[in-house]
């Protein structure tokens, strides 16, 4: 896969209304109001209603708010669960924020549980991570490539197929130092499980 290639505005369009379709599907399930959801999220009525209606393409951060806040993992907002799925990187829902993008491998789960992340970071660049709902436990492998960890203070370099795993609600980095891109596989633990 290409991990460099960009996105066709229509796919991007499809993706917002796909996650704006269910992120009002399931705010109907609770029966709650945008009002509701706004103050379970901390996330603007405004701003909610806009993501329903696929307005507007919503930042990673906000999305964690919105799963952490509807109590579903983040990627029940993708797509809605199916039997088998085959994940192939680069062909389904994903989510960019400068040099880093994230692929749920797959997405759809109903329950909390774990989830599984397909993650690209480009080369000689960083991404921290906005935000992770309390007590989730990541666990991150190096697929290709090196890649630095900055959680708290202390840093990690990991090589192909080393892994970490540390609490994902603290604050914590990624960063590639190298000239090609690093390709990781994220596995995000969620409590009570």
């Amino acid at each position: 896969m290409d991990e460099t290639k960009e996105t066709n505005p229509v796919e991007i369009q499809a993706m917002v209304e796909r996650i704006g379709s269910l992120l009002r599907q399931k705010r109907k399930e609770k029966k709650w109001s945008l009002d509701e959801l706004a103050d379970k999220t901390g996330v603007s009525k405004l701003t909610l209603g806009k993501i329903e209606r696929g307005e507007t393409n919503p930042s990673l951060a906000v999305m964690w708010r919105i799963a952490d806040g509807l109590d579903i993992p983040l990627s029940a907002l993708f797509l809605p669960e199916q039997g088998v799925l085959v994940s192939r990187p680069g062909t389904g829902p994903h989510f960019t924020e400068g040099p880093w993008r994230i692929e749920p491998m797959f997405p759809g789960g109903a329950r909390r549980g774990a989830e599984l992340y397909r993650a690209f970071l480009q080369p000689n660049s960083s991404y921290t991570q906005e935000f992770h709902p309390g007590g989730v436990v990541e666990t991150a492998t190096v697929l290709s490539g090196s890649v630095q960890i900055e959680i708290g203070s202390q840093l990690y370099e990991l090589e192909a197929y080393d892994s970490v795993r540390f609490r994902g609600d603290s604050v914590h980095s990624y960063k590639n130092p190298s000239g090609a891109a690093a390709v990781l596989q994220l596995m995000l633990e969620y409590p009570d499980a």
